[in-house]
């Protein structure tokens, strides 16, 4: 994942909308998948130092 800074100052949160579709074979539920693609991209941004609140919706389609 790659996420792009913003540099409007006294902005601290962003707002991250991902959709994403079920492959074929996975027997995750629908909850486990959002849960841990929220929790692998909130990772991310900390690993790369973004000083933001994380929102994350993620929709399985």
């Amino acid at each position: 994942m790659r996420f792009t800074r913003s540099n409007i100052e006294g902005q601290d949160t962003l707002l991250s909308v991902v959709y994403v579709q079920r492959q074929p074979g996975v027997t995750a539920s629908s909850e486990e998948i959002r849960d841990r693609l929220t929790q692998s991209i909130q990772a991310q941004l900390l690993k790369q130092d973004f000083n933001v609140t994380p929102l994350v919706d993620v929709n399985l389609l």
